[in-house]
């Protein structure tokens, strides 16, 4: 966590065990930082900037540190999520998270993955736009099959979990890969986020994601 003012930036970083709290010259360590982005030496998974005083970079780096095969991507995939459900609350108190994948062998068919607080006991939440398909038994059975739990009133399958489930973030993950190699996904590299936002105000980068991110380099809208 940091506070970021026209001269100086405040740095809050540790883990469970400790926390360590840094001042640095705001010009020199958004540049160092931004460098580092743009390199592709990521030292964040991901980065929510809410336009506050100091300088900002309308040029970045969003990705991707692609992942090294399917384990790689869900492991990365629920420590964003975990990641999420541990330091928004304190960052963006209220907000949600979520992002939409695409994939290359089944483009146009979105699936939403989110973080949303609001939502007591399913926090952790997915869908899948599904009205292409006809809605039989059998394609239940095999929606179930993935992880999915149940179809609402818009034709998606959704999955809700409760961020109280240490477990929540790997579970969702694991759903995202099932469902996406069922769909005839072969690598993770030819699956897309986009549409990445945290309550639509300021500017969410995701370059820990695991995957292609759009926009990849260049100004964010």
């Amino acid at each position: 966590m940091r506070w970021h003012g026209s001269e100086r930036i405040l740095l809050l970083s540790g883990d469970h065990g400790e926390a360590l709290l840094s001042a640095h010259e705001a010009k020199a360590f958004v540049q160092e930082e931004y460098s580092r982005f743009d390199s592709g030496s990521l030292p964040y998974t991901w980065q929510l900037d809410r336009h506050g005083p100091g300088h900002d970079h309308d040029w970045t780096f969003n990705g991707h540190a692609a992942a090294n095969g399917w384990a790689q991507t869900q492991e990365h995939l629920a420590q964003i999520l975990a990641s999420w459900a541990e330091h928004m609350p304190l960052q963006a108190p209220g907000d949600w998270v979520s992002f939409k994948l695409w994939a290359s062998r089944d483009w146009g068919r979105t699936m939403i993955d989110a973080y949303q607080p609001s939502q007591t006991d399913r926090e952790f939440c997915a869908f899948i736009d599904h009205r292409g398909h006809e809605q039989t038994p059998e394609r239940a059975a095999h929606m179930r099959a993935r992880a999915w739990q149940d179809l609402d009133d818009t034709g998606s399958w959704y999955t809700r979990l409760p961020e109280t489930d240490p477990t929540a973030p790997a579970t969702l993950a694991r759903l995202i890969v099932t469902d996406l190699r069922a769909r005839g996904t072969v690598f993770s590299h030819q699956v897309t986020a986009w549409d990445i936002s945290a309550g639509d105000h300021g500017k969410l980068w995701v370059p820990g994601l695991g995957g292609d991110v759009h926009p990849r380099r260049g100004e964010h809208f």
